[in-house]
């Protein structure tokens, strides 16, 4: 009979035992694939939704740049407003390529659910090549553009009415936004003016996107910009920077606990595999009077710690791979933005990474018990209780 077989019985030999530390060590792994997934997930997500934007810069009104910067990123209600004569002298600066006006602030829907209200001109089209629409892309005044997903989950086509609670005009459905995989998914587009009107705002600009000709002078056309009164740029560059910030203390503290949840599950391989050693003595004491090495008691506990480490190593990954969809859901509840789509996806290289931690859990965890496995005096052990 081979090491293997034999330390595989002496586990089911305590099922219960061996199960409950077989979750332990997967409830590690599941948080530690979780994290390591999750945030290079993020950090691709957060990359494309800035890459979708279409824009080198944003110029903004001056204020809080983690909340200007989450309400453009994400969409939202600002209460600072740039002009319509700061568009103007912004598409005069020299290194200007384009500058697009935008108006954004939120309503709830026929459905109840608080939308964002996206104002727009023609413009948006040339900072966004990609998208594609459906039936008409010419905005007119009361005609909107919607996401298809939001279309479908309202039940509207292509020229039905949509009526906004709160609001006496009706718009039609000109025109259906394809999937983009981004939060262009979640908005309603309207021509610009026509979003103005009806928040009260006419000639107020939440944000200008601005494309430089040349990227690398970049930082010159942020100069020009920050040189009109009470507005201030931010670069795509800044706004990564500024969302990554946002995420710092969130990472750390999961961090945290991820390393005590691992620490945890190997003292409990350590506790578990130590306490079958002492239960073992005097058949421990009987392999060696038998024939067997001190070397072979070695690896045979040492193998029953691999194998349950090994086992919750797998089931972790597993679980954390088919749960990944509660874990985003959660996220978007508790974090100030999450980018869309899927962030926690299978990776072999993480997946990799996490069953090999567990392994070394395993032989770390192990290692003591079975030292002290190896060392029981054959004598001693056969005259023990």
């Amino acid at each position: 009979m081979g090491f293997f077989s034999v330390a595989s019985k002496n586990l089911l030999r305590h099922r219960i035992r061996s199960l409950l530390t077989i979750l332990a060590i997967a409830t590690g792994i599941f948080m530690l694939y979780s994290f390591l997934a999750f945030n290079k997930g993020y950090q691709a997500g957060l990359r494309r939704e800035v890459g979708n934007m279409g824009a080198h810069m944003l110029a903004i009104a001056k204020g809080c740049p983690y909340e200007a910067t989450a309400m453009i990123v994400h969409g939202g209600t600002i209460t600072d407003y740039l002009t319509r004569e700061d568009l103007l002298r912004i598409r005069e600066m020299p290194g200007v390529a384009r500058a697009v006006g935008m108006f954004m602030n939120q309503k709830a829907l026929e459905h109840g659910k608080v939308t964002v209200i996206y104002g727009v001109d023609e413009d948006v089209f040339a900072l966004k090549p990609w998208w594609v629409v459906r039936g008409d892309r010419q905005l007119r005044d009361d005609s909107v553009i919607l996401p298809v997903d939001m279309a479908e989950t309202l039940g509207i086509r292509l020229g039905d009415a949509l009526a906004i609670p709160g609001i006496d005009r009706e718009f039609r459905v000109v025109g259906l936004l394809e999937r983009t995989g981004s939060q262009d998914d979640q908005f309603v587009y309207m021509p610009l003016l026509t979003a103005q009107q009806i928040f009260d705002a006419e000639d107020k600009l939440t944000s200008i996107a601005i494309q430089v000709h040349d990227i690398t002078r970049t930082e010159d056309v942020v100069t020009q910009v920050e040189s009109l009164p009470d507005v201030q740029a931010v670069t795509m560059t800044q706004v990564l920077g500024t969302v990554e910030t946002l995420m710092t203390q969130a990472q750390a503290m999961v961090t945290t606990i991820v390393v005590v949840a691992i620490f945890i599950s190997a003292i409990g391989v350590a506790n578990t595999i130590l306490m079958s050693v002492f239960e073992r003595t005097r058949e421990i004491g009987m392999m060696k009077a038998v024939g067997g090495s001190a070397a072979d008691i070695f690896a045979l506990i040492w193998l029953e710690s691999l194998l349950l480490s090994l086992a919750g190593g797998a089931l972790g990954v597993a679980g954390a791979i088919s749960g990944g969809r509660l874990l985003e859901g959660a996220a978007q509840a508790l974090l100030p933005f999450v980018p869309s789509g899927s962030l926690i996806v299978a990776d072999w290289r993480i997946a990799a990474f996490s069953i090999a931690l567990s392994i070394l859990l395993g032989i770390v965890a192990g290692a003591f018990p079975a030292y002290r496995a190896a060392v029981i005096s054959p004598m001693e052990a056969i005259r023990s209780e």
